[in-house]
């Protein structure tokens, strides 16, 4: 892989209702999170990629429908792309859960996540879109930007924002962007 750009889903009824789900076919986008689906489309509009490569999670699947409309280009699922394990804690308000690192709660680790969604974007080659879940690209980043998740604590994945990757530099070009820069753009445009 050349380039990759991560991008989280649209808001979803998870996010509507602050519920934590790794559940593959129970929430998806709302109407306004595939507006913003469609927003991020526009943006990639016309550029070239091998594919794209989605977490088999409804929002994220409904997300890469979308987005492979304005990029024509197939999708394939990938399991390392999913959201995070929340153990015990999946379906639960983020309000009711205790206020304790991941591992005490029973989580997946941040450690886990970051090599999981590393060796994603290394096994594939060329130019691609990636869509996942806010904490394995933010995650993802952290490994580009050489951050523990203390220090990571600051970057904002946004829905449907879009975080660019030299994976042959191991660079962050972009992160938690709604637009794609004319500079950007080139890069996928060859």
């Amino acid at each position: 892989m050349h380039y990759a750009i991560l991008i989280r889903h649209g808001e979803s009824y998870t996010n509507r209702s602050g519920i934590l789900s790794r559940e593959l076919n129970k929430y998806g986008l709302t109407d306004t999170g595939k507006e913003m689906v469609r927003f991020a489309g526009e943006q990639m509009k016309n550029l070239k990629f091998k594919g794209i490569i989605t977490s088999p999670i409804l929002r994220t699947i409904q997300t890469s429908d979308i987005l492979s409309e304005y990029v024509n280009t197939k999708v394939t699922i990938d399991n390392r792309a999913i959201e995070s394990d929340f153990g015990e804690y999946n379906g639960k308000k983020v309000i009711e859960i205790p206020d304790k690192n991941r591992e005490e709660l029973g989580m997946e680790s941040f450690e886990s996540q970051m090599e999981r969604m590393i060796n994603l974007i290394n096994s594939y080659k060329g130019n691609y879109i990636i869509v996942s879940h806010a904490f394995p690209i933010r995650c993802a980043l952290s490994y580009y930007l050489e951050l523990n998740e203390e220090e990571s604590f600051g970057i904002n994945i946004r829905y449907a924002s879009m975080s660019v990757i030299n994976t042959q530099q191991k660079k962050a070009l972009s992160i938690g962007s709604l637009l794609l820069t004319d500079k950007i753009k080139e890069l996928f445009s060859n």
